[in-house]
Parts: structure tokens; sequence; C-alpha cells
């Protein structure tokens, strides 16, 4: 049923968030297909091709995250989601909070996921993902 799908595919969404901010690669590499790609379009790197790599890239972003900020959070927002059979199309937006452990500052980033998704043995994983980010902003002390 298309709800189901729909449902599960939100639910995949929101499961990746929670395991970047608070968990490692070993829990974020698993939302992905074996095949995957990932292209962190807003970090001008290339495309991260297949479950390890995507795996190495988040290895990476956690070292480089969790030692430069603390309480990071992701949020989505208005997803939009289409089925078709076995696969799926998603797009949200994101908006992602932080404190730089450099400055005690606060800091928002505000972009947009976009992704490809494909189910496999009854569960569904991302296929292709971009992200993509509009802008950050940091926040200035009161006067």
């Amino acid at each position: 049923m298309q709800t189901d799908d729909i449902i599960a595919i939100e639910q995949l969404l929101n499961r990746y968030c929670f395991a970047v901010d608070k968990g490692s690669a070993d829990d974020v590499a698993p939302l992905f297909h074996e095949s995957a790609v990932l292209k962190p379009i807003y970090a001008g790197d290339p495309p991260a091709n297949g479950r390890a790599a995507i795996h190495q890239w988040y290895v990476n972003y956690h070292k480089q995250m969790h030692s430069t900020v603390d309480h990071l959070r992701h949020c989505i927002s208005n997803p939009l989601v289409e089925v078709s059979g076995n696969e799926a199309s998603a797009q949200c937006y994101l908006s992602a909070d932080a404190v730089a452990k450099a400055t005690g500052k606060p800091f928002w980033v505000a972009g947009y996921y976009r992704d490809r998704l494909v189910k496999e043995g009854g569960r569904w994983f991302f296929k292709e993902r971009e992200i993509h980010v509009h802008y950050q902003a940091q926040s200035e002390p009161r006067k």
C-alpha cells in the first residue's frame, strides 16, 4: 500500500537525522543501499559511490563535526514523497543548528535534501541523496 510506503520513507528521512546527529557512520551507512550514491553538493566533495564509500564519508564528517560543534540537531520539514512501485523520490527542507565549540555561539544551516529511494527486501533505502545548503548564519552577541 502506498500510504505505508510513504510512512516508511518519512521514517527513513527522520532516522537519518538522528543517526547523523547522535549516532556514528555505522548507524548512517545502513540507511543507504549497497550501490547508493551520496552527493554532498554543499561541500563540493565528489560523490561517494557505494555504501562503503558513504560510510567513510560519514566517518570523516563525524570526526570533523564532533570536534568542532556541540548539540548538533538536524530537522526536516515539508517532506514530499512520490512512490512508484519499489522506487520513490523525496525532497524535504533541512535545518540544522549547533553550538560552535571555539566560540560558544549557536549557528544555523538551511537547505534541502533531494533523494531517490529503492525498496528491497521490504525495506526502503536511500539510492541517491543530494545535500544542498542555502546558507549558514551565526548568532551575534547581544549588546
